[in-house]
């Protein structure tokens, strides 16, 4: 893993809890291996999909030190490390460092920074405590900022190597980029752009939550394979590999969106799942998290075998680029990790 931003793949995966509700060691060593069988190049750890709000500090250590360990260099990863307190925040990238972590993301203060200013004299001072290299990580969650003060941190605070946008916006990351003077990477989550994601951004990543290992097995990686092909500048086979993922990508929508507009975050259906892969034997989450009820149980259920059973609905048409899209070079620009 040289760099992720050429077409770099990043899966976010959940935090599994066993039937205490403590953190289920077997399965999360399970999901590393599923992420790095899946051709992934990066893991995402204790981000909003890892309940990261929802450990200790002495957990949230635990859990990084598993995925380090199971990794072994064969993925780079990244630890989110976010906390009101600047000092904890410090503390859990300086622990990431020490136990070889890759990079560590960090969430702007999500309490009390009522501008940009206090954003910016934040991460400077946060920043200044460690050498590892750090995503920013833009949220909702905090105080979002602008395209213009992303790129002035970006050049001010060599740590900062990269961006996972949770708006998501894809104006504000192409914008970004350019403000970054395209030296970092910027990744809009949602996958249903990834194609021109990488027809656009000079260096192209997608950090995405579920699309990675959900719609991908160790034997069919339809996802890696149209990301590739894509990259090598074989845009009309692209697409058609992306396709082949229509129906999967139609029943995370159909799930995610009307609850996400509800204010439900759905990580315990991405769990649940994952569970039915059977790559982990938990899909319970902590509160504030909702757990699935029964009959969203038997629904998901019945719609990932019909998935697995290839007569799922995918009655969108399929995704056709416009003339201008056709041939060109892709994603030239490197990011070195």
């Amino acid at each position: 893993m040289d760099a992720l931003g050429h077409g770099g793949l990043v899966a976010t995966i959940p935090t599994p809890f066993d039937d205490d509700m403590q953190i289920h060691e077997a399965d999360l060593r399970a999901e590393v291996r599923y992420v790095i069988d899946t051709k992934n190049d990066g893991i995402f750890v204790l981000g909003n999909v890892g309940e990261f709000y929802s450990l200790t500090q002495d957990e949230r250590k635990r859990v990084a030190e598993i995925v380090i360990d199971e990794a072994q260099g064969e993925i780079t990863t990244i630890i989110q490390t976010a906390h009101h307190c600047a000092a904890d925040v410090i503390d859990l990238c300086r622990h990431a460092e020490e136990k070889g972590a890759d990079m560590v993301a960090i969430l702007s203060p999500y309490f009390q920074a009522a501008n940009e200013q206090a954003v910016e004299e934040w991460w400077h001072y946060v920043t200044g405590h460690f050498d590892i290299g750090t995503v920013f990580y833009d949220s909702p969650l905090s105080k979002l900022v602008s395209a213009q003060t992303l790129g002035r941190l970006s050049r001010d605070i060599p740590n900062i190597c990269g961006v996972k946008d949770g708006r998501p916006d894809q104006m504000w990351c192409w914008e970004a980029e350019r403000e970054a003077n395209y030296e970092i990477w910027v990744s809009n989550p949602l996958e249903d752009h990834w194609p021109y994601e990488m027809r656009i951004m000079k260096n192209p990543t997608l950090c995405c939550a579920w699309h990675n290992w959900l719609l991908q097995t160790p034997d069919y990686t339809p996802l890696r394979d149209y990301t590739d092909l894509i990259m090598a500048g074989k845009w009309e086979e692209g697409l058609t590999k992306y396709n082949e993922m229509e129906a999967g990508r139609q029943l995370l929508n159909e799930f995610f969106w009307p609850n996400y507009r509800k204010g439900v975050y759905v990580v315990a259906f991405w769990k649940y799942w994952f569970e039915l892969k059977g790559v982990i034997t938990n899909h319970k989450v902590r509160t504030p998290l909702l757990n699935m009820t029964h009959e969203e149980e038997i629904w998901l259920k019945e719609r990932v075998a019909m998935l697995e059973a290839g007569v799922a609905p995918a009655d969108k048409p399929a995704l056709r680029p416009y003339p201008l899209q056709q041939g060109g070079e892709v994603g030239a620009g490197r990011i070195g990790i």
